[in-house]
């Protein structure tokens, strides 16, 4: 037996232990049992005892990559911001098990690529115990095999994509509804209120892709077609061109499965053509960014959201939320993208609590999958072993330039 065994055995199980050292003196065993248990006491007091990756007596180490620089700076900042809230607050009233939350928190800039040196990096160097709210569907694809090998969750990833719904994946959970919930819901209001030319202008990656084929699956449930489609890259540098394919064919209403930059800048181009159409898009293009940037060409718009609303007063999380984010002096960053963030810290630390003192990563995800509701304060999530999927909750928002909202 060496010390890097001794590492992992549990001191009350030492007296059994020494039975296996058969030695002959009952004098030199009562010794040996003292000093074994003496030595486990000082690994667990340095938390070295402690089995799992990023867990000791102390702290627990999550991981998190997200884009606070590029084309979805702002929806990043933003919800690394509500997510930072709610973990300071669990860590001011004692941590999870008197353990401390601590996130090691890096810039991706929304590029897949830099979402997979920067996970390999927290669980190589930095020993994550798991990572937690990674914004992007192409960046949450580029990690998945990393995780699975290493056998490392990922909680609460910020996207909606269906392809990450579609396959199980054991390490992998999500709280916001996806991008075919809130698809549904957009094209179910257009066709109830009879309109039935719709455009759809895409980014041209595999989240607006993904998008795109949401659309015209749902479509084609009603016997429907996109009137017009067009591409839009991440830099929106064809913004213009965009808008124009859209225009000429005059639809009634335009669904823009876009995010951050390029958002902006096909709204703003849009606009320019005089072409009138309601507009649509969905909760990643961030109704804050929206405003600011738009000025009144965003009146009327309307957003899908998949969190409740942050301005409620109805649900408790939203009550708490907005306390929250006012007492950290954060009231710039309220809004859904933070939201986002905070809902995804608040189902995170219920979780680990779930998985009890004795915390590892099997026991987290075990615990996450017998919850078969998870009230977050009036937001449920439902969870089970081939449910890791918690949320289908969708609302309509419209979004007027000063700032208010109105939700249906």
């Amino acid at each position: 037996m060496t010390l890097r065994d001794l590492k992992f055995l549990n001191p009350f199980q030492i007296p059994a232990l020494s039975l296996r050292f058969r030695m002959p003196n009952a004098l030199v065993e009562s010794q040996a049992v003292l000093f074994f248990v003496a030595l486990c006491a000082t690994l667990l007091a340095s938390g070295l005892a402690w089995a799992e990756t990023g867990v000791t007596a102390k702290t627990i180490l999550i991981g998190q990559s997200v884009s606070l620089t590029g084309p979805l700076a702002s929806i990043g900042t933003d919800f690394s911001e509500g997510f930072k809230t709610y973990i300071d607050e669990v860590n001011r009233r004692g941590g999870v098990f008197g353990r401390q939350l601590k996130v090691v928190l890096m810039d991706d800039g929304y590029v897949p690529q830099r979402s997979l040196s920067n996970t390999e990096k927290m669980i190589t160097e930095d020993g994550v115990f798991a990572l937690a709210g990674n914004l992007g569907t192409g960046n949450v694809i580029a990690v998945l095999p990393l995780l699975a090998g290493k056998r490392v969750p990922l909680f609460a990833p910020f996207t909606g994509a269906d392809s990450l719904r579609s396959t199980p994946n054991r390490y992998l959970f999500t709280v916001m509804a996806s991008y075919s919930n809130e698809i549904e819901k957009m094209v179910q209001h257009l066709t109830t209120i009879g309109i039935t030319s719709i455009a759809v202008v895409y980014q041209n990656n595999p989240f607006g892709k993904e998008g795109l084929s949401g659309v015209q699956a749902t479509m084609k449930d009603r016997r429907l077609v996109p009137v017009a489609v067009a591409p839009i890259e991440t830099d929106a540098r064809d913004a213009a061109a965009a808008a124009q394919v859209i225009a000429r064919v005059h639809p009634q209403a335009v669904i823009v499965a876009t995010a951050g930059k390029a958002t902006i800048e096909f709204v703003s181009e849009f606009k320019k053509t005089g072409v009138s159409a309601q507009l649509l898009t969905w909760s990643v293009a961030d109704t804050n960014l929206l405003v600011k940037q738009l000025g009144k060409d965003v009146d009327g718009m309307i957003v899908t959201q998949t969190m409740p609303s942050p301005f409620s007063v109805k649900l408790a999380v939203s009550r708490e939320y907005r306390q929250l984010m006012k007492s950290a002096d954060r009231d710039k960053h309220v809004g859904y993208a933070s939201m986002t963030g905070f809902v995804s810290a608040k189902a995170l630390v219920q979780a680990l609590r779930l998985a009890g003192p004795d915390l590892n990563r099997e026991k987290f995800i075990s615990a996450v999958e017998s919850t078969k509701a998870m009230d977050l304060g009036g937001f449920i999530l439902r969870f089970a072993p081939e449910q890791h999927h918690g949320s289908t909750y969708v609302e309509s928002t419209i979004v007027r330039s000063g700032g208010s909202q109105y939700v249906y």
